[in-house]
């Protein structure tokens, strides 16, 4: 079976010793989250990284979906043996993923990149 390989490239993707940050600086929407998702998941594989951060502090909106996404795509990291951190979420975008009830599953939250890099190298292991 032929493996079939993405080369969309919607954010760019820093490697950082065993981690890749990820600065996310686009309006996300339905379509853009699955294509960061799967060249995420490219990336994981291809440069077999203990941790993944995801800098939001560009973002202006994460809705349900967006959310959801995120959640999955760090389940599917922790699935590989990656560890995902999210970094940089604004008040008004936390104010409504709270209001909305939503739960980052899978995901540890930090505050900046310099949190959010502490983070990701104290842990050991993924969970």
């Amino acid at each position: 079976m032929k493996k079939l390989i993405s080369k969309a490239r919607v954010v760019p993707v820093i490697c950082l010793g065993d981690f890749l940050l990820v600065p996310i600086q686009i309006d996300l929407d339905d379509r853009t989250v699955g294509l960061l998702q799967q060249q995420v998941l490219e990336e994981i594989e291809s440069t077999r990284a203990r941790a993944v951060i995801l800098d939001v502090r560009m973002v202006d909106v994460i809705d349900s979906y967006i959310s959801y996404t995120i959640s999955e795509t760090a389940a599917m990291a922790r699935l590989m043996g990656c560890r995902t951190v999210l970094c940089g979420i604004q008040p008004p975008v936390a104010l409504t993923l709270a209001q909305m009830g939503v739960m980052l599953q899978d995901i540890a939250v930090a505050r900046d990149l310099e949190h959010a890099l502490l983070i990701a190298g104290s842990q050991s292991g993924v969970g």
